[in-house]
């Protein structure tokens, strides 16, 4: 626990350093920090011209008033600072916030590198197949892909994320699925996740409840034999308690539970203490979340195997602003010795991952 006297110094020293990198960011323009294969957006002469001459200005000295993103300064911003273990986690935490305060066009993050660049242009060297499957919210459509012994249908941003950069290992802090691992993959999306956790892990429990993503989950995991025997993919919702029913919106790789809305599809939900339970499970050795902003009710639905257990967490943490905060706070609150470390995978606000492991 952080003595107070400790605690008083990292918020002043947090808000000293927003400061500084919000002033910098400030006088900045960004040209080519927009992800137009995620994003998609016209092609403007306009607005590449304005963009052009606000960066020569800014180049120049010169600064411009722009809108500014409040929101962020209403939450605890130095807590999770403090939580955060290592100088490369807060100093990503600080461009982050600041990233989300300012927007694209004045800062970027650190992951927009020649290196990032060159490992999203090598996922075409893996497509067998262009729009092998249509009609899929969002994104339109997937390519077919052949890479490290997996055979999937996926998005070029899945490839680059899951299999490229690895999104949820975290080799500086000896976070990530080991081998005999038995690990839970919340929000399997289209089995992904789960394939590649299945290169080293003994069993794989993939949650996943939107009907299109189930579909192609079942042709990934049928397309791979020597791994989906590893694999369960299990037709419930994660959340803090077992039994319930959600509404849903399905919205392929983006759906996610709608509070209060009698529309859209109905769930059943499932916890993972209740899940473990069921199953007489004598070992958790990895939970990773990305469920669409249900992270929070899903971990308090984990309560109990979390303190059992103690495996190592790889948990997003970018869908609801509050989130940087709530979710590391929480689990600090537990007092298991966790140690928590920042990752984040593209040059955009999404695909923040909170690593945290306990320390013995």
């Amino acid at each position: 626990m952080t003595s107070p006297n400790k605690s008083s110094s990292l918020d002043s020293q947090f808000w000293s350093a927003l400061t500084a990198e919000l002033l910098e960011d400030s006088r900045r323009v960004e040209l080519a920090n927009f992800d137009h294969l995620r994003f998609k957006r016209p092609f403007s002469p306009r607005k590449q011209t304005k963009d052009f001459v606000l960066a020569v200005a800014a180049a120049l000295g010169f600064y411009r008033a722009f809108p500014v993103d409040r929101e962020m300064f209403d939450l605890d911003l130095p807590l999770t600072y403090q939580l955060l273990d290592d100088r490369q986690s807060r100093e990503l935490f600080l461009k982050l916030v600041a990233f989300r305060i300012l927007g694209h066009q004045r800062v970027r993050l650190p992951r927009n590198t020649a290196d990032y660049w060159r490992s999203r242009r090598s996922v075409t060297d893996y497509v067998e197949k262009r729009n092998a499957i249509a009609n899929v919210p969002i994104l339109k459509s997937l390519d077919l892909y052949v890479i490290e012994g997996i055979r999937l249908y996926a998005h070029s941003l899945t490839i680059l994320n899951t299999l490229l950069l690895e999104q949820y290992r975290c080799s500086r802090a000896a976070i990530g699925v080991g081998a005999g691992d038995v690990v839970i993959d919340a929000g399997g999306c289209w089995a992904d996740t789960a394939l590649y956790f299945a290169r080293r892990a003994a069993q794989v429990f993939c949650f996943e409840c939107a009907p299109q993503n189930l579909a192609i989950a079942q042709k990934n995991l049928a397309m791979n034999p020597h791994l989906s025997p590893k694999v369960e993919l299990i037709q419930k919702a994660l959340w803090s308690s077992r039994g319930g029913t959600l509404s849903f919106d399905d919205n392929g790789p983006a759906s996610r539970t709608v509070k209060d809305e009698p529309a859209g599809l109905h769930v059943n939900t499932e916890s993972i203490d209740g899940f473990v339970s069921s199953r007489d499970m004598e070992r958790l050795d990895f939970i990773k979340m990305d469920i669409e902003g249900a992270e929070l009710e899903a971990l308090q639905g984990a309560e109990g195997s979390i303190r059992r257990f103690r495996p190592q967490l790889a948990i997003s943490i970018y869908h609801s602003p509050d989130h940087l905060v709530s979710i590391p706070t929480w689990l600090h609150r537990l007092s298991l010795g966790y140690r928590f470390y920042l990752e984040h995978f593209t040059i955009h606000r999404e695909e923040t991952v909170l690593f945290a492991r306990a320390m013995a």
